[in-house]
């Protein structure tokens, strides 16, 4: 048996599958889709229940992989095809090029004379970044991207611009970089490319896309996390008042035979989480409409608790978005241990979900 082993995906999942690997021994070959291995649990404030930082449980993690002489990590870089069985797999593997080489100090003054702006992904598309950029400030490989859609050069055309080139002292851009392929033999593949979130938009009933106040679960964490957009501050995107009263509307597709048709086992927590979070950050009113709560893991139900001692009210309905009164989000749903039809305003609604695969 061939003594590699491929992990697919450089999130926390890949990355502690490829460190204990390495500690036993085997040679890793880390294959990441993105500028930068992390996941979505590098975008995170906390985690649950223990409201731990979320990147400093993390980022000792992605400096350990990028130093370990058992591990290779292949950024923008994905899977094309795969060939034979198990103990010798032939596997090809597509690599964008960086357009910034291994030179790159990270110094940031490139960032600031690129004149090109574009909608920032890892900020949910809530704030901008510039056409070179790193993904995050504790990145691993801790080295600049070049976004070419975005960039007003097109390599190997003329360059009509290179504000970027004159100042990166160790000039580490190289606009002449391609593609590259790559075939290696492993003996086993791990697939951990993790989850993504459900589109809510095929949700019209929760309003999102329908209003500017109406986001993600997940969007929500980029707003909570102080290197975020709004740098940890809760506050509107309409108006950019600060939030007294916001709806969590858990389930959000999950169970629905026209989507995921069995429970994430997942949002209930994660919700949870960021109610408490809101409650610190200062939002007076906080309310989950749920389906089931699932509480199932160690320390889960005590979590739980603490949330409703907090304040938190736990509404067991599914709601529906009914426009704007007075500035405000209006929402109609019925309780269903009375069966009393109720309609109430929210300066914020979040919908929480998510599906299997990215």
């Amino acid at each position: 048996m061939n003594d590699t082993v491929m992990v697919i995906g450089g999130g926390i999942a890949g990355i502690q599958a490829s460190l204990d690997l390495a500690e036993a021994g085997v040679k890793v070959i880390l294959v990441e889709k993105s500028p930068a291995i992390g996941g979505k649990m590098a975008a995170l404030d906390k985690n649950f229940p223990t409201l731990d930082c979320s990147i400093c449980i993390e980022a000792p993690k992605m400096s350990d992989v990028m130093h370990n002489p058992n591990i290779t990590v292949l950024t923008l870089a994905e899977v094309k095809n795969v060939k034979g069985n198990g103990g010798n797999f032939e596997v090809e593997v597509y690599q964008k090029p960086r357009f910034v080489t291994s030179e790159c100090t990270a110094c940031g003054l490139c960032v600031e004379v690129c004149p090109q702006l574009t909608k920032n992904e890892f900020d949910m598309n809530l704030a901008a970044r510039k056409a070179i950029y790193t993904p995050f400030s504790q990145a691993e490989p801790n080295t600049y991207v070049i976004d070419i859609d975005t960039c007003l050069n097109d390599p190997p055309n003329y360059m009509p611009c290179n504000r970027c080139t004159e100042v990166c002292g160790p000039n580490a851009i190289d606009f002449s970089m391609r593609p590259k392929t790559y075939k290696f033999n492993v003996g086993a593949i791990i697939v951990a490319t993790g989850f993504d979130l459900l589109n809510p938009e095929l949700l019209p009933e929760f309003g999102y896309g329908k209003d500017p106040d109406i986001l993600t679960s997940y969007e929500f964490e980029r707003l909570l996390n102080p290197a975020g957009p709004t740098e940890g501050e809760l506050v509107r995107p309409s108006d950019g008042k600060h939030i007294e009263k916001l709806l969590f509307v858990l389930c959000a597709g999950s169970r629905d035979q026209r989507f995921v048709p069995y429970c994430s086992r997942t949002c209930c927590m994660y919700s949870i989480k960021e109610a408490i979070q809101a409650k610190d950050h200062g939002v007076k009113d906080v309310a989950v409409h749920y389906m089931d709560i699932r509480a199932y893991g160690k320390g889960f139900d005590a979590f739980f608790e603490r949330s409703k001692q907090e304040g938190i009210r736990y509404i067991r309905t599914r709601p529906r978005f009914v426009g704007r009164e007075n500035g405000e989000l209006k929402v109609r749903y019925e309780r269903t241990d009375t069966g009393e039809i109720v309609e109430e305003k929210f300066d914020y609604e979040l919908i929480s979900s998510h599906s299997p695969w990215s």
